[in-house]
This record gives structure tokens, sequence and C-alpha cells, in this order.
């Protein structure tokens, strides 16, 4: 049965239980207060006069009631069909939209005005309306983007051998060092992309534990400070004394600076500088990598912790990386209980920094 039906026949039985209670309430009381009055007034009748008055009054009041609940009853049935076509109207409008989203109309939205609980269910569902909306449209970006990062390396290999089964190029080391290459970069460009999907999937297990900071910093710049050495970028190393440990996997921790420091390294222009500030905050320990690099727009930087997201788009991905890194960092950093973040001024540098829980902290709460 529908639900206007439903209802419909839940509003009647409500109103029939009530007309005959209220019926038989009328009728008797109707009854005991005609004898009342009019008992002094006719002590001296005949009982049979007096009973006759009684049946009287009894089925003036019956033919009266059963009159009323006719009519009762017909407005009824239509202020309670009214009512249910007001309350189910919404609802069947959102089971059309929702049979247009399925079928992959993902603009479609419910319109209802009322600040009633059916308005609030109207909005959640056009909040989840919205969300799918979001994630397939980041899932046909998604599969673009994996398809043209796959499509370059392959292509180039194609060529490569084409070239030598065609004679056009030598078959000299150079020409098989620029082919391992290739194969070496979509081997990395999979194996970032598997490891993100596991991340993001909870399937890379965290060994959380109590790491000194300063350590943690200081081991991430010896491996790789021969790079910035050689592009000649300065780096500042800002370390309070004395600071409590974190509550983070350390290897992954280690993870998250190399990335944080090679992104600087890479968007720092040749002479420029790149600081490391590790400092208290609270409950927490905040780690910042700043650099004087070319900065970020502010209209890509709430962006830049997505997957495949890069603010240069027409940038390879063998100059500017595939977009995955600053996502892996991000997965990591939240499933270590931190926050992350970033500033940014175009043509002045950017800021990337997170947190993470004390050592203390972090015992407490469980691993």
């Amino acid at each position: 049965m529908a639900l206007r039906w439903k209802l419909l026949v839940s509003h009647l039985a409500v109103l029939i239980v009530g007309l005959l209670v209220a019926s038989l309430s009328f009728r008797g009381v109707a009854v005991r207060a005609t004898s009342s009055h009019m008992g002094g007034m006719m002590a001296g009748m005949m009982p049979g006069v007096f009973r006759g008055v009684q049946a009287a009054v009894s089925a003036g009041v019956q033919q009266a009631v059963l009159v009323g609940v006719g009519v009762a009853g017909v407005v009824a049935v239509v202020a309670s069909l009214v009512v249910a076509l007001w309350i189910t109207r919404p609802l069947g409008h959102m089971a059309d939209v929702a049979r247009r989203i399925a079928s992959g109309q993902y603009g479609q939205r419910v319109v209802y005005g009322a600040a009633d609980e059916i308005g609030e269910f109207t909005g959640a569902f056009n909040d989840m309306a919205a969300r799918l909306e979001a994630t397939e449209k980041l899932r046909s970006e998604l599969l673009a983007t994996i398809a043209h990062e796959l499509r370059t390396p392959l292509t180039n290999i194609e060529g490569y051998m084409e070239g030598l089964l065609d004679g056009v190029v030598r078959p000299e080391p150079q020409t098989y060092e620029m082919v391992r290459k290739e194969a070496g970069r979509l081997s990395r460009l999979v194996g970032d992309i598997q490891r993100l999907s596991r991340l993001e999937a909870g399937g890379e297990r965290l060994e959380p534990r109590p790491v000194d900071a300063a350590v943690a910093v200081r081991g991430a710049l010896e491996i790789i400070r021969s790079q910035f050495d050689q592009k000649n970028l300065v780096l500042v190393v800002d370390l309070t004394d004395r600071l409590a440990p974190v509550w983070v996997d350390g290897d992954k921790l280690q993870q998250v600076l190399l990335n944080l420091l090679a992104n600087a390294h890479r968007y720092t222009p040749e002479g420029g500088s790149v600081s490391v500030r590790v400092q208290d905050s609270g409950s927490a320990i905040r780690f910042a990598v700043s650099d004087t690099g070319i900065g970020i727009p502010p209209a890509d930087l709430p962006h830049i912790f997505e997957r495949f997201y890069r603010v240069d788009k027409s940038r390879s991905s063998a100059g500017g990386g595939a977009g995955i890194g600053l996502a892996v960092v991000r997965s990591l950093i939240e499933q270590s209980a931190g926050t992350i973040g970033a500033e940014s001024v175009p043509g002045e540098g950017t800021t990337v920094w997170f947190t993470l829980p004390k050592a203390a902290a972090g015992i407490a709460g469980g691993p």
C-alpha cells in the first residue's frame, strides 16, 4: 500500500474511533442531563411518558450524531487526502530524482522550501547528491589523469623500441638507458598509485611509537642535503630545544619530511632558501617546511593535497611530479592523528605545515 493511502487510513481510523466515543458520550450525557433537568417537572407524570421523553431525546441525539459523523467523515476524507498528498508529494519527487541520479544525471536536486523534518531530509538528500556528483567527477578526472600519466612513458618506450626495430635509432647504451629510465618512471608511478590506494583503504599498517622530532628532521636533512648543495640552496633549520617526542611511525615521518623537502627543492630557484621549523604547539608538535620558490596561486592552494592535482597543468610528470606525493603525505599525517595545511604567496614562496600529537597524548589515546 502506498504511503499516502496508509496516511489516509490512519487519519480515518483515528477519526472513526473519536466519533464513536463522542457519539456514545453525547448520547449518555444527553439522556442523563434530560433526566436530571426534567425529573422534577415530570415527577407527577406517568413513568411511561417520562421514558418516552428519554427515548425521544436519545433518538434525536443519535440522529444528530449520525448526520454529524457523515458530514465529518466526508470532510475528513477530503482533508486527509489533501494532507497525505501534501506530505508524500516531496517524497515522490525525491524518489524520481533518486532514479535520475541512479541513471547518471548527478546534477539533479530536490526542491522543497519548508523548514520541517521533510525539509531536513531533503537537505540531507541534496548533500548526498552533491557528494555523489563530486565523487563521479573526481572518478572521471582520476581515470583520465591515470591514463595520461601512463600513456607518456609507454609512448616513449614504444617510440624507442620502434626506432630500434626500424634501424632509425642506434642500439647504443644511451638508448637502452633512456628506455630503462622510462620503464623505471612507469614503475614508480604504478607503485605510487598502489601505495596511495593502500593508504586510503587503511591497508598500510602504521606502527606509532615515541619519536624524537629533532632527530627525525636531522636524519631527513642528511639524506637530501647533497641535492640542495648541488642547486646552491640555503637550508635553514630551526629546532626548539627540549621538544617532546611525537607519537608517530618513524619511517612514515621520514617519508613525509623527505617528500616536503623534495617539493621545496624542486620549486625553489637556484640561490634560494628552504627552512625547516619544529615548534611546540600545546598538545602537539608543529613541523613547517618553507621555501622561497614560485608559490601557489590562491585558487589552487586548497587542492594541492588532492590526488593527481598539479598547479601547472601543462607541466610534465617528469618535471613536476604526478600529483601523488602530497596526497600520500596528507593520508599519512591524518592517519597519525595529525593535521596538515599550506600557506603561499605567489612569487614569494610556500609553507607546508603539519602537526603530530605528542607521545604522552598518543599513548593515552592508544595506537
